[in-house]
């Protein structure tokens, strides 16, 4: 895992609070807000400039200014496309990177941030196969490279 701040991570991704550094009173602030050790963190959005940015934190929505994210020390899982996993790793869907209508056809199938895929196989050539909750699908490789995931 890699310990980065909360300041570098983009839109979309996660991490889980190591550390939250600090003067004294922008620290206890940060706390009051739920900003705690252990907690589950995602970026929703940062503003064009990089100030603001938008975070979720137990459920709710938070906006931070970029010098108040440095002083938050993260825990990440790379993201990394579906089409980069091996055989047999169980792996979390985090974003769809596609068209709106690529999105919407692989949300139809059950392909959304938060489901649990497992790869069956990716031999080249051919398709990239996935157990999707006792389902099999096959996913051309082009497809799988826009699906991001981050290993469980």
């Amino acid at each position: 895992m890699l310990v980065k701040p909360l300041s570098e991570l983009k839109p979309k991704e996660r991490g889980k609070i190591v550390r939250v550094a600090g003067g004294s009173g922008i620290h206890q602030r940060l706390l009051d807000m739920g900003l705690v050790s252990g907690s589950e963190v995602e970026v929703e959005r940062v503003a064009p400039l990089g100030d603001p940015m938008q975070v979720r934190i137990k459920g709710y929505y938070l906006t931070l200014r970029k010098e108040e994210a440095a002083s938050i020390q993260v825990e990440v899982q790379p993201l990394m496309p579906l089409a980069m996993v091996s055989p047999g790793e169980l792996v979390t869907v985090v974003d769809v990177r596609a068209g709106r209508g690529l999105a919407r056809r692989l949300a139809e199938m059950g392909l959304l941030p938060g489901t649990q895929i497992r790869v069956v196989n990716s031999q080249m050539p051919g398709p990239l196969i996935i157990d999707l909750k006792g389902s099999k699908l096959a996913l051309g490789r082009g497809v799988a490279r826009k699906i991001m995931v981050t290993g469980v």
